[in-house]
Protein backbone atom coordinates (compact mmCIF):
# COMPACT_ATOMS: atom_id res chain seq x y z
CA UNK A 1 0.00 0.00 0.00
CA UNK A 2 1.68 3.50 -0.90
CA UNK A 3 2.46 6.27 1.76
CA UNK A 4 -0.41 8.28 2.38
CA UNK A 5 2.13 11.18 2.74
CA UNK A 6 3.89 10.09 -0.72
CA UNK A 7 1.98 12.58 -2.56
CA UNK A 8 3.20 15.43 -0.96
CA UNK A 9 6.80 14.55 -2.08
CA UNK A 10 5.80 14.06 -5.47
CA UNK A 11 4.51 17.87 -5.65
CA UNK A 12 7.53 19.31 -4.07
CA UNK A 13 9.63 17.52 -6.93
CA UNK A 14 7.13 19.35 -9.27
CA UNK A 15 7.35 22.90 -7.26
CA UNK A 16 11.19 22.80 -7.46
CA UNK A 17 11.47 21.82 -11.49
CA UNK A 18 9.13 25.03 -11.89
CA UNK A 19 11.24 26.93 -9.70
CA UNK A 20 14.39 25.57 -11.69
CA UNK A 21 12.69 26.57 -14.86
CA UNK A 22 11.87 29.90 -13.68
CA UNK A 23 15.38 30.57 -12.39
CA UNK A 24 17.11 29.61 -16.11
CA UNK A 25 14.83 31.99 -17.36
CA UNK A 26 15.25 34.47 -15.66
CA UNK A 27 19.36 34.09 -16.11
CA UNK A 28 18.43 34.02 -19.62
CA UNK A 29 16.59 37.19 -19.74
CA UNK A 30 19.29 38.63 -17.87
CA UNK A 31 22.10 37.81 -20.32
CA UNK A 32 20.03 38.69 -23.81
CA UNK A 33 22.13 41.29 -24.37
CA UNK A 34 25.79 39.38 -22.96
CA UNK A 35 28.25 38.79 -25.78
CA UNK A 36 28.64 35.58 -26.33
CA UNK A 37 26.45 34.32 -24.25
CA UNK A 38 23.52 31.07 -25.52
CA UNK A 39 20.26 30.82 -23.98
CA UNK A 40 20.00 27.72 -21.37
CA UNK A 41 17.15 25.04 -21.50
CA UNK A 42 16.33 22.98 -18.42
CA UNK A 43 15.99 19.19 -19.20
CA UNK A 44 13.05 16.91 -17.12
CA UNK A 45 12.39 13.58 -16.83
CA UNK A 46 9.85 11.58 -14.75
CA UNK A 47 11.31 10.20 -11.97
CA UNK A 48 10.77 6.43 -11.79
CA UNK A 49 7.65 5.30 -10.85
CA UNK A 50 6.12 3.34 -7.34
CA UNK A 51 4.69 0.13 -7.96
CA UNK A 52 1.76 -0.64 -6.19
CA UNK A 53 -0.20 -3.91 -5.54
CA UNK A 54 -3.61 -3.49 -5.74
CA UNK A 55 -6.51 -6.17 -5.02
CA UNK A 56 -6.20 -7.83 -8.63
CA UNK A 57 -2.63 -6.50 -10.03
CA UNK A 58 -0.08 -4.32 -9.63
CA UNK A 59 0.21 -0.64 -10.95
CA UNK A 60 3.13 1.99 -11.44
CA UNK A 61 1.94 5.41 -9.51
CA UNK A 62 4.23 8.42 -10.75
CA UNK A 63 6.74 10.07 -8.47
CA UNK A 64 6.61 13.65 -10.32
CA UNK A 65 10.01 15.05 -12.12
CA UNK A 66 13.61 15.68 -11.82
CA UNK A 67 15.48 17.99 -13.15
CA UNK A 68 18.36 15.92 -15.30
CA UNK A 69 20.39 18.59 -16.39
CA UNK A 70 20.98 22.91 -17.60
CA UNK A 71 22.30 22.76 -20.94
CA UNK A 72 22.82 25.72 -23.52
CA UNK A 73 21.40 25.61 -26.80
CA UNK A 74 24.25 25.61 -29.60
CA UNK A 75 25.40 23.98 -32.60
CA UNK A 76 29.16 22.93 -32.88
CA UNK A 77 29.04 22.12 -36.42
CA UNK A 78 27.88 26.43 -36.90
CA UNK A 79 30.11 27.33 -34.71
CA UNK A 80 33.07 25.76 -36.35
CA UNK A 81 31.81 27.14 -40.15
CA UNK A 82 31.56 30.62 -37.88
CA UNK A 83 35.09 30.20 -37.14
CA UNK A 84 36.79 29.34 -40.34
CA UNK A 85 34.67 32.04 -42.05
CA UNK A 86 35.48 34.88 -39.74
CA UNK A 87 39.37 34.17 -40.01
CA UNK A 88 38.90 34.59 -44.12
CA UNK A 89 37.22 38.05 -42.89
CA UNK A 90 39.60 39.46 -40.56
CA UNK A 91 42.23 38.62 -43.26
CA UNK A 92 39.85 40.76 -46.11
CA UNK A 93 39.25 43.64 -43.74
CA UNK A 94 42.85 43.66 -42.83
CA UNK A 95 44.10 44.13 -46.58
CA UNK A 96 41.21 46.53 -47.46
CA UNK A 97 42.43 48.98 -44.38
CA UNK A 98 45.76 48.57 -45.33
CA UNK A 99 45.46 49.23 -49.10
CA UNK A 100 43.35 51.97 -48.28
CA UNK A 101 46.39 53.73 -45.99
CA UNK A 102 48.64 52.91 -49.07
CA UNK A 103 46.03 54.44 -51.71
CA UNK A 104 46.44 57.49 -48.32
CA UNK A 105 50.08 57.95 -49.14
CA UNK A 106 50.19 58.31 -52.77
CA UNK A 107 47.00 60.52 -51.97
CA UNK A 108 45.27 59.70 -55.63
CA UNK A 109 43.59 60.84 -57.52
CA UNK A 110 43.98 64.65 -56.46
CA UNK A 111 45.65 67.64 -57.31
CA UNK A 112 48.45 67.31 -54.79
CA UNK A 113 49.04 63.52 -55.29
CA UNK A 114 51.91 62.29 -57.29
CA UNK A 115 50.62 61.96 -60.68
CA UNK A 116 50.09 66.08 -60.77
CA UNK A 117 53.51 66.64 -59.06
CA UNK A 118 54.88 64.59 -62.20
CA UNK A 119 53.08 66.51 -64.85
CA UNK A 120 53.41 69.67 -63.57
CA UNK A 121 57.28 68.75 -63.89
CA UNK A 122 56.96 67.82 -67.46
CA UNK A 123 54.97 70.74 -68.11
CA UNK A 124 57.74 73.12 -66.65
CA UNK A 125 60.64 71.31 -69.27
CA UNK A 126 57.86 71.80 -71.92
CA UNK A 127 58.13 75.54 -71.05
CA UNK A 128 61.68 75.29 -70.76
CA UNK A 129 62.07 74.18 -74.44
CA UNK A 130 60.19 77.36 -75.32
CA UNK A 131 61.82 79.64 -73.00
CA UNK A 132 65.09 78.25 -72.89
CA UNK A 133 67.11 81.58 -71.55
CA UNK A 134 64.55 82.68 -69.13
CA UNK A 135 65.60 82.45 -65.83
CA UNK A 136 62.22 81.75 -64.37
CA UNK A 137 61.38 78.79 -66.76
CA UNK A 138 64.58 77.74 -65.45
CA UNK A 139 64.29 78.33 -61.67
CA UNK A 140 60.27 76.46 -62.24
CA UNK A 141 61.87 73.24 -63.78
CA UNK A 142 64.47 73.42 -60.85
CA UNK A 143 61.50 73.39 -58.01
CA UNK A 144 59.04 71.14 -59.79
CA UNK A 145 62.18 68.31 -59.25
CA UNK A 146 62.39 69.55 -55.61
CA UNK A 147 58.63 68.83 -55.50
CA UNK A 148 58.72 65.52 -57.21
CA UNK A 149 61.68 64.78 -54.93
CA UNK A 150 59.37 65.63 -52.11
CA UNK A 151 56.63 63.86 -53.06
CA UNK A 152 59.02 60.51 -53.66
CA UNK A 153 60.52 60.49 -50.48
CA UNK A 154 57.25 61.92 -48.16
CA UNK A 155 55.62 58.75 -49.75
CA UNK A 156 58.48 56.18 -49.12
CA UNK A 157 58.25 58.12 -45.75
CA UNK A 158 55.02 57.54 -45.18
CA UNK A 159 55.16 53.96 -46.49
CA UNK A 160 57.75 52.92 -43.42
CA UNK A 161 56.10 54.63 -41.08
CA UNK A 162 52.87 51.80 -41.95
CA UNK A 163 55.52 49.55 -41.33
CA UNK A 164 56.35 51.12 -37.98
CA UNK A 165 52.50 50.91 -37.10
CA UNK A 166 51.82 47.33 -38.45
CA UNK A 167 54.96 46.45 -36.12
CA UNK A 168 52.85 47.95 -32.43
CA UNK A 169 50.10 46.03 -34.16
CA UNK A 170 51.42 42.71 -34.54
CA UNK A 171 53.05 42.99 -31.10
CA UNK A 172 49.23 43.84 -29.29
CA UNK A 173 47.89 41.40 -31.02
CA UNK A 174 50.62 38.47 -30.31
CA UNK A 175 49.66 39.91 -26.43
CA UNK A 176 45.97 39.12 -27.13
CA UNK A 177 46.59 35.98 -28.29
CA UNK A 178 48.86 34.95 -25.26
CA UNK A 179 46.21 36.52 -22.96
CA UNK A 180 43.12 34.49 -24.96
CA UNK A 181 45.16 31.35 -25.36
CA UNK A 182 45.71 31.83 -20.79
CA UNK A 183 42.65 32.13 -19.78
CA UNK A 184 41.31 29.65 -22.32
CA UNK A 185 44.03 27.20 -20.41
CA UNK A 186 42.36 28.07 -17.56
CA UNK A 187 38.97 27.42 -18.43
CA UNK A 188 39.64 24.04 -19.59
CA UNK A 189 40.72 23.33 -16.48
CA UNK A 190 37.66 24.26 -14.60
CA UNK A 191 35.08 22.96 -17.71
CA UNK A 192 37.01 19.79 -17.03
CA UNK A 193 36.64 19.76 -13.26
CA UNK A 194 32.74 20.67 -13.47
CA UNK A 195 31.74 18.08 -16.06
CA UNK A 196 33.93 15.07 -14.55
CA UNK A 197 31.44 12.04 -14.50
CA UNK A 198 29.40 14.00 -17.86
CA UNK A 199 26.41 15.00 -15.20
CA UNK A 200 27.04 18.81 -15.27
CA UNK A 201 27.37 21.07 -18.07
CA UNK A 202 29.88 24.26 -17.33
CA UNK A 203 27.48 25.98 -19.60
CA UNK A 204 28.44 29.54 -18.70
CA UNK A 205 32.28 28.70 -18.55
CA UNK A 206 31.99 27.08 -22.43
CA UNK A 207 30.17 30.14 -23.22
CA UNK A 208 33.29 32.04 -21.94
CA UNK A 209 35.44 29.87 -24.34
CA UNK A 210 33.93 30.35 -26.98
CA UNK A 211 33.71 34.06 -27.20
CA UNK A 212 37.51 33.65 -26.82
CA UNK A 213 37.49 31.17 -30.06
CA UNK A 214 35.65 34.13 -31.49
CA UNK A 215 38.43 36.52 -31.16
CA UNK A 216 41.25 34.04 -31.52
CA UNK A 217 39.71 32.91 -34.94
CA UNK A 218 39.43 36.47 -36.17
CA UNK A 219 43.21 36.82 -35.38
CA UNK A 220 44.48 33.38 -37.34
CA UNK A 221 43.44 30.74 -38.88
CA UNK A 222 43.33 28.83 -35.43
CA UNK A 223 42.18 24.61 -35.83
CA UNK A 224 39.99 23.95 -32.74
CA UNK A 225 39.05 20.45 -31.13
CA UNK A 226 37.88 19.33 -28.05
CA UNK A 227 38.91 15.47 -26.63
CA UNK A 228 36.60 13.37 -24.38
CA UNK A 229 37.08 15.64 -21.21
CA UNK A 230 36.02 18.49 -22.79
CA UNK A 231 39.29 20.22 -23.36
CA UNK A 232 40.11 22.82 -26.40
CA UNK A 233 43.00 21.97 -28.30
CA UNK A 234 43.88 24.78 -30.51
CA UNK A 235 46.40 24.98 -33.40
CA UNK A 236 47.84 27.15 -36.02
CA UNK A 237 49.21 25.38 -38.77
CA UNK A 238 50.22 22.33 -36.38
CA UNK A 239 51.73 24.45 -33.66
CA UNK A 240 49.59 23.63 -30.62
CA UNK A 241 48.79 26.90 -28.80
CA UNK A 242 46.48 25.27 -25.52
CA UNK A 243 45.23 22.09 -24.63
CA UNK A 244 44.83 20.93 -21.63
CA UNK A 245 48.00 20.43 -20.60
CA UNK A 246 49.27 23.77 -20.83
CA UNK A 247 49.80 26.81 -23.26
CA UNK A 248 52.33 27.67 -25.51
CA UNK A 249 53.35 31.98 -25.41
CA UNK A 250 54.10 33.45 -28.67
CA UNK A 251 56.71 36.46 -28.81
CA UNK A 252 58.25 38.95 -31.27
CA UNK A 253 61.78 38.82 -32.72
CA UNK A 254 62.96 42.46 -34.32
CA UNK A 255 65.24 42.11 -37.50
CA UNK A 256 65.98 44.32 -40.35
CA UNK A 257 64.71 44.67 -43.43
CA UNK A 258 67.65 44.12 -45.96
CA UNK A 259 66.28 46.41 -49.06
CA UNK A 260 64.74 49.76 -46.73
CA UNK A 261 66.59 49.07 -43.06
CA UNK A 262 63.33 49.31 -41.32
CA UNK A 263 62.55 47.04 -38.17
CA UNK A 264 60.64 44.09 -38.82
CA UNK A 265 58.42 42.60 -36.13
CA UNK A 266 58.38 38.65 -36.75
CA UNK A 267 56.42 36.16 -34.59
CA UNK A 268 58.07 33.12 -32.96
CA UNK A 269 57.03 30.66 -30.20
CA UNK A 270 58.64 32.62 -26.89
CA UNK A 271 62.19 31.57 -25.87
CA UNK A 272 63.30 30.35 -28.84
CA UNK A 273 64.04 31.25 -32.65
CA UNK A 274 60.86 28.96 -34.14
CA UNK A 275 58.95 31.09 -36.64
CA UNK A 276 55.30 30.99 -36.30
CA UNK A 277 53.08 30.98 -39.49
CA UNK A 278 49.40 32.21 -40.64
CA UNK A 279 47.54 31.42 -43.44
CA UNK A 280 44.73 33.42 -42.23
CA UNK A 281 43.13 36.08 -40.14
CA UNK A 282 44.23 39.56 -39.23
CA UNK A 283 47.62 38.97 -38.36
CA UNK A 284 48.37 37.22 -41.98
CA UNK A 285 46.65 40.54 -43.43
CA UNK A 286 49.35 42.55 -41.67
CA UNK A 287 52.17 40.81 -42.53
CA UNK A 288 51.05 40.46 -46.01
CA UNK A 289 50.19 43.89 -45.95
CA UNK A 290 53.44 44.52 -44.79
CA UNK A 291 56.22 42.30 -46.58
CA UNK A 292 54.57 40.90 -49.70
CA UNK A 293 56.23 42.14 -53.07
CA UNK A 294 52.71 42.24 -55.08
CA UNK A 295 50.05 44.41 -52.96
CA UNK A 296 52.16 44.94 -49.66
CA UNK A 297 54.10 48.13 -48.68
CA UNK A 298 57.26 46.47 -49.79
CA UNK A 299 55.89 46.66 -53.22
CA UNK A 300 55.34 50.12 -53.39
CA UNK A 301 58.32 50.76 -51.99
CA UNK A 302 60.28 48.54 -54.73
CA UNK A 303 58.30 51.19 -57.70
CA UNK A 304 59.33 54.48 -55.89
CA UNK A 305 63.04 52.93 -55.71
CA UNK A 306 62.48 51.84 -59.12
CA UNK A 307 60.88 55.81 -59.85
CA UNK A 308 64.37 56.81 -58.05
CA UNK A 309 66.81 54.66 -59.98
CA UNK A 310 65.43 55.69 -63.59
CA UNK A 311 65.67 59.66 -62.47
CA UNK A 312 68.78 59.67 -60.93
CA UNK A 313 70.34 56.95 -64.32
CA UNK A 314 68.30 57.53 -67.49
CA UNK A 315 66.77 61.16 -66.60
CA UNK A 316 70.66 62.29 -65.46
CA UNK A 317 71.67 60.64 -68.89
CA UNK A 318 69.87 63.28 -70.90
CA UNK A 319 70.71 65.72 -68.77
CA UNK A 320 74.22 65.21 -68.58
CA UNK A 321 74.75 64.73 -72.67
CA UNK A 322 73.15 68.67 -72.79
CA UNK A 323 74.41 71.86 -72.29
CA UNK A 324 73.82 74.75 -69.84
CA UNK A 325 73.71 78.09 -70.92
CA UNK A 326 77.25 78.42 -69.53
CA UNK A 327 78.06 75.51 -71.98
CA UNK A 328 78.69 73.14 -68.73
CA UNK A 329 77.86 69.62 -69.49
CA UNK A 330 78.07 66.38 -67.74
CA UNK A 331 76.06 67.87 -65.18
CA UNK A 332 73.76 65.85 -63.26
CA UNK A 333 69.72 67.08 -62.39
CA UNK A 334 69.16 64.90 -59.58
CA UNK A 335 72.33 63.54 -57.13
CA UNK A 336 74.90 65.02 -56.03
CA UNK A 337 76.83 67.64 -57.55
CA UNK A 338 80.61 68.77 -57.19
CA UNK A 339 82.19 66.45 -59.49
CA UNK A 340 78.54 65.27 -60.48
CA UNK A 341 79.04 60.96 -60.01
CA UNK A 342 77.46 58.93 -63.45
CA UNK A 343 75.23 56.81 -61.52
CA UNK A 344 75.52 54.50 -64.79
CA UNK A 345 79.03 53.75 -63.67
CA UNK A 346 79.30 50.37 -62.30
CA UNK A 347 81.44 51.53 -59.75
CA UNK A 348 79.26 54.23 -58.59
CA UNK A 349 76.40 51.67 -58.70
CA UNK A 350 77.87 49.32 -56.15
CA UNK A 351 78.10 51.88 -53.46
CA UNK A 352 74.06 51.42 -53.80
CA UNK A 353 74.05 48.32 -51.16
CA UNK A 354 70.28 48.31 -50.94
CA UNK A 355 66.93 49.82 -52.92
CA UNK A 356 66.59 52.22 -50.42
CA UNK A 357 69.91 54.07 -51.23
CA UNK A 358 68.00 54.86 -54.71
CA UNK A 359 65.39 56.73 -52.61
CA UNK A 360 67.78 58.60 -50.59
CA UNK A 361 70.18 59.47 -53.18
CA UNK A 362 67.54 61.49 -55.15
CA UNK A 363 67.73 64.79 -54.78
CA UNK A 364 68.09 68.10 -57.39
CA UNK A 365 71.62 68.53 -57.61
CA UNK A 366 72.80 71.33 -55.11
CA UNK A 367 74.83 72.71 -57.96
CA UNK A 368 71.77 74.15 -59.32
CA UNK A 369 71.29 76.47 -56.36
CA UNK A 370 74.17 78.17 -56.77
CA UNK A 371 73.13 81.73 -56.77
CA UNK A 372 76.12 83.06 -59.32
CA UNK A 373 75.25 80.42 -61.91
CA UNK A 374 73.14 77.51 -60.60
CA UNK A 375 70.11 77.87 -63.73
CA UNK A 376 72.94 78.08 -66.16
CA UNK A 377 74.21 74.19 -65.59
CA UNK A 378 70.08 73.47 -66.70
CA UNK A 379 71.19 71.38 -69.59
CA UNK A 380 68.51 72.90 -71.88
CA UNK A 381 70.23 72.40 -75.12
CA UNK A 382 72.44 69.52 -77.27
CA UNK A 383 74.66 71.53 -78.64
CA UNK A 384 77.20 74.26 -77.65
CA UNK A 385 77.30 75.60 -81.16
CA UNK A 386 73.91 77.20 -81.32
CA UNK A 387 74.60 80.29 -82.75
CA UNK A 388 74.10 80.51 -87.21
CA UNK A 389 77.20 82.03 -88.82
CA UNK A 390 77.02 83.68 -92.08
CA UNK A 391 80.84 84.20 -93.50
CA UNK A 392 82.26 86.58 -96.61
CA UNK A 393 84.78 83.98 -97.87
CA UNK A 394 83.39 80.18 -98.31
CA UNK A 395 86.86 78.87 -98.76
CA UNK A 396 87.73 80.22 -95.19
CA UNK A 397 88.01 78.30 -92.33
CA UNK A 398 84.38 77.53 -90.76
CA UNK A 399 83.78 79.24 -87.83
CA UNK A 400 81.58 78.42 -84.25
CA UNK A 401 80.27 80.70 -82.31
CA UNK A 402 78.92 80.22 -78.47
CA UNK A 403 77.74 82.62 -76.37
CA UNK A 404 77.18 82.79 -72.11
CA UNK A 405 75.92 84.83 -69.62
CA UNK A 406 72.50 86.95 -70.05
CA UNK A 407 71.54 88.91 -72.72
CA UNK A 408 70.85 92.77 -71.63
CA UNK A 409 69.96 94.22 -74.91
CA UNK A 410 66.60 93.86 -74.48
CA UNK A 411 64.10 92.12 -77.37
CA UNK A 412 66.04 93.90 -79.92
CA UNK A 413 68.62 91.36 -81.52
CA UNK A 414 72.33 92.22 -81.70
CA UNK A 415 74.06 92.20 -85.37
CA UNK A 416 78.14 91.45 -84.90
CA UNK A 417 80.35 91.50 -87.46
CA UNK A 418 83.96 90.02 -86.76
CA UNK A 419 86.62 91.13 -89.37
CA UNK A 420 89.94 88.65 -89.79
CA UNK A 421 92.93 91.10 -88.63
CA UNK A 422 95.72 88.77 -89.18
CA UNK A 423 96.59 85.27 -90.18
CA UNK A 424 99.34 83.54 -89.31
CA UNK A 425 101.57 80.39 -90.77
CA UNK A 426 99.60 77.32 -90.61
CA UNK A 427 96.56 79.75 -91.85
CA UNK A 428 95.34 80.16 -88.91
CA UNK A 429 93.81 83.26 -87.55
CA UNK A 430 95.96 84.79 -85.18
CA UNK A 431 93.84 88.10 -84.38
CA UNK A 432 90.25 89.42 -85.28
CA UNK A 433 88.28 92.38 -84.36
CA UNK A 434 84.33 92.79 -84.19
CA UNK A 435 81.73 95.54 -84.84
CA UNK A 436 78.16 95.91 -83.51
CA UNK A 437 77.17 98.67 -85.86
CA UNK A 438 77.26 97.53 -89.22
CA UNK A 439 81.16 98.77 -89.45
CA UNK A 440 80.92 101.90 -88.45
CA UNK A 441 83.05 101.16 -85.39
CA UNK A 442 85.77 98.27 -84.58
CA UNK A 443 86.95 97.49 -81.68
CA UNK A 444 90.47 96.99 -80.34
CA UNK A 445 92.30 93.55 -81.92
CA UNK A 446 91.26 90.24 -80.22
CA UNK A 447 93.70 87.26 -80.15
CA UNK A 448 92.35 84.26 -81.72
CA UNK A 449 91.02 81.73 -78.08
CA UNK A 450 90.03 85.21 -76.48
CA UNK A 451 86.53 86.03 -75.27
CA UNK A 452 85.09 89.71 -75.64
CA UNK A 453 81.79 91.09 -74.43
CA UNK A 454 78.47 91.98 -76.28
CA UNK A 455 75.74 93.20 -74.55
CA UNK A 456 76.16 90.76 -71.45
CA UNK A 457 76.84 88.13 -72.99
CA UNK A 458 80.44 86.27 -72.94
CA UNK A 459 81.02 85.38 -76.79
CA UNK A 460 83.72 82.96 -78.24
CA UNK A 461 84.55 82.39 -81.87
CA UNK A 462 86.41 79.40 -82.87
CA UNK A 463 87.45 79.82 -86.97
CA UNK A 464 89.37 76.93 -88.02
CA UNK A 465 92.36 77.09 -89.94
CA UNK A 466 91.74 76.77 -93.76
CA UNK A 467 94.24 77.89 -97.35
CA UNK A 468 91.12 80.44 -97.81
CA UNK A 469 91.68 82.29 -94.95
CA UNK A 470 93.00 85.58 -95.50
CA UNK A 471 92.87 89.39 -93.45
CA UNK A 472 89.68 91.18 -94.50
CA UNK A 473 87.38 87.82 -94.11
CA UNK A 474 84.04 88.12 -92.18
CA UNK A 475 81.98 86.51 -89.92
CA UNK A 476 78.54 88.10 -89.16
CA UNK A 477 76.03 86.47 -86.47
CA UNK A 478 72.63 87.33 -84.51
CA UNK A 479 72.92 87.49 -80.40
CA UNK A 480 69.58 88.29 -79.09
CA UNK A 481 67.76 86.48 -75.48
CA UNK A 482 67.55 82.97 -75.70
CA UNK A 483 70.03 82.07 -78.73
CA UNK A 484 72.53 80.78 -76.09
CA UNK A 485 69.94 78.66 -74.92
CA UNK A 486 68.07 76.43 -77.19
CA UNK A 487 65.75 73.94 -75.43
CA UNK A 488 66.14 71.05 -77.80
CA UNK A 489 67.79 68.82 -74.89
CA UNK A 490 64.91 70.27 -72.79
CA UNK A 491 62.30 68.51 -75.06
CA UNK A 492 64.21 65.43 -74.97
CA UNK A 493 64.41 65.41 -71.26
CA UNK A 494 60.58 65.86 -71.08
CA UNK A 495 60.19 62.78 -73.40
CA UNK A 496 62.10 61.02 -71.02
CA UNK A 497 59.05 61.29 -68.60
CA UNK A 498 56.21 61.09 -70.71
CA UNK A 499 57.37 59.16 -74.29
CA UNK A 500 60.27 57.04 -74.04
CA UNK A 501 60.09 53.55 -72.50
CA UNK A 502 62.80 52.39 -70.45
CA UNK A 503 63.43 48.17 -69.41
CA UNK A 504 64.15 49.27 -65.61
CA UNK A 505 60.47 50.29 -65.91
CA UNK A 506 58.98 47.33 -67.84
CA UNK A 507 58.96 48.68 -71.20
CA UNK A 508 56.96 51.84 -70.30
CA UNK A 509 57.80 55.33 -69.91
CA UNK A 510 57.80 57.25 -66.29
CA UNK A 511 54.25 58.21 -66.61
CA UNK A 512 52.83 54.79 -67.43
CA UNK A 513 54.96 53.33 -65.19
CA UNK A 514 53.29 55.36 -62.58
CA UNK A 515 49.43 55.24 -63.96
CA UNK A 516 50.03 51.16 -64.06
CA UNK A 517 51.46 51.19 -60.52
CA UNK A 518 48.44 53.89 -59.09
CA UNK A 519 45.98 51.72 -61.29
CA UNK A 520 46.67 47.91 -60.23
CA UNK A 521 46.68 49.43 -56.41
CA UNK A 522 42.97 50.54 -57.01
CA UNK A 523 42.22 47.69 -58.30
CA UNK A 524 43.95 46.01 -55.83
CA UNK A 525 41.61 47.59 -53.20
CA UNK A 526 38.55 47.57 -54.99
CA UNK A 527 39.16 43.69 -55.47
CA UNK A 528 39.59 43.67 -51.84
CA UNK A 529 36.68 45.63 -50.29
CA UNK A 530 34.22 43.24 -52.45
CA UNK A 531 36.00 40.41 -51.17
CA UNK A 532 35.51 41.86 -47.75
CA UNK A 533 31.92 42.62 -48.70
CA UNK A 534 31.31 39.30 -49.54
CA UNK A 535 32.86 37.59 -46.93
CA UNK A 536 30.70 40.03 -44.32
CA UNK A 537 27.89 39.04 -45.64
CA UNK A 538 28.51 34.98 -45.29
CA UNK A 539 29.68 35.38 -41.90
CA UNK A 540 26.74 37.51 -41.05
CA UNK A 541 24.70 34.83 -41.92
CA UNK A 542 25.92 32.14 -40.52
CA UNK A 543 25.85 34.46 -37.48
CA UNK A 544 22.88 34.51 -38.05
CA UNK A 545 22.31 31.27 -38.22
CA UNK A 546 24.04 30.77 -34.83
CA UNK A 547 21.60 32.97 -32.93
CA UNK A 548 18.47 31.40 -34.21
CA UNK A 549 19.97 28.51 -31.75
CA UNK A 550 21.26 30.18 -29.37
CA UNK A 551 20.02 33.61 -29.10
CA UNK A 552 17.58 34.31 -26.17
CA UNK A 553 14.50 35.67 -27.65
CA UNK A 554 12.39 37.46 -25.18
CA UNK A 555 9.04 36.43 -26.74
CA UNK A 556 9.85 32.72 -26.11
CA UNK A 557 11.44 33.33 -22.67
CA UNK A 558 8.37 35.29 -21.83
CA UNK A 559 6.01 32.54 -22.85
CA UNK A 560 8.04 29.57 -20.95
CA UNK A 561 7.77 32.31 -17.83
CA UNK A 562 4.11 32.12 -17.91
CA UNK A 563 4.36 28.63 -18.45
CA UNK A 564 6.80 28.31 -15.67
CA UNK A 565 5.06 30.02 -13.20
CA UNK A 566 1.28 28.23 -14.23
CA UNK A 567 3.20 24.83 -13.98
CA UNK A 568 4.40 26.34 -10.01
CA UNK A 569 1.09 27.76 -8.82
CA UNK A 570 -0.65 24.48 -10.26
CA UNK A 571 1.73 22.36 -7.76
CA UNK A 572 0.93 24.99 -5.32
CA UNK A 573 -2.77 24.18 -5.39
CA UNK A 574 -2.07 20.59 -4.98
CA UNK A 575 -0.26 21.11 -2.31
CA UNK A 576 -2.96 22.91 -0.51
CA UNK A 577 -5.60 20.41 -1.88
CA UNK A 578 -3.27 17.28 -0.29
CA UNK A 579 -2.71 19.70 3.06
CA UNK A 580 -6.62 19.96 3.11
CA UNK A 581 -6.91 16.60 2.79
CA UNK A 582 -4.70 15.21 5.25
CA UNK A 583 -5.81 17.85 7.72
CA UNK A 584 -9.14 16.74 7.78
CA UNK A 585 -7.48 13.35 7.90
CA UNK A 586 -5.09 13.67 10.71
CA UNK A 587 -7.67 16.17 12.81
CA UNK A 588 -11.46 15.30 11.80
CA UNK A 589 -10.85 11.19 11.97
CA UNK A 590 -11.70 9.51 14.76
CA UNK A 591 -14.02 11.95 16.76
CA UNK A 592 -17.56 11.25 16.27
CA UNK A 593 -19.08 10.95 19.85
CA UNK A 594 -17.06 13.40 21.54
Amino acid sequence: MRSTFAGLNTVVRGLYAQQVSLDTVGHNISNAGTDGYSRQLVNLAATKPQTIFGGYASYEVGTGVNVTSIVRARDTFVDRQYWKESSSLGYGQTMEEMLGKIEGAFSEPTETGMQSVLNQFWSSWQTLAVNAADSGARAAVRERGVELVDAIQHTAQQLKDMVTDINSVLEINVNTINQITSEVYSLNKQIVNIEVGGLNHANDLRDRRDLLMDQLTKLTNANITEDQYGNYTVQVNGLVLVDGNGVTKLATTKTMDADYGYEVKNIVVAGTNQAVSFTNGEIKGLLDSRDSTDNGVKSYLNSLSTMSQFLLQEFNQVHRSGYGTDNSTGINFFGDGGTNPDYNDPAVIAGFTNKNDWIAALKVNPDLFDSANGLAKIAAKTSVNSIAVIQSDATAGTATVSATGSYTGGVNATSVTVRVLTVGGSQDVATFEYSTDGGTTWSTPVNAGDSFTVKGLTVNIDILAAAGNSAGDTYTFSLSQGNNASGDNAVLLSNRLKIDTSLNLGGASLETYYSSMIGALGIQKQNAARLTDNQQTLVDQINNWRESTKGVNMDEEMTNMIRFQQGYNAAARILTSMDEMLDKLINGTGIVGR
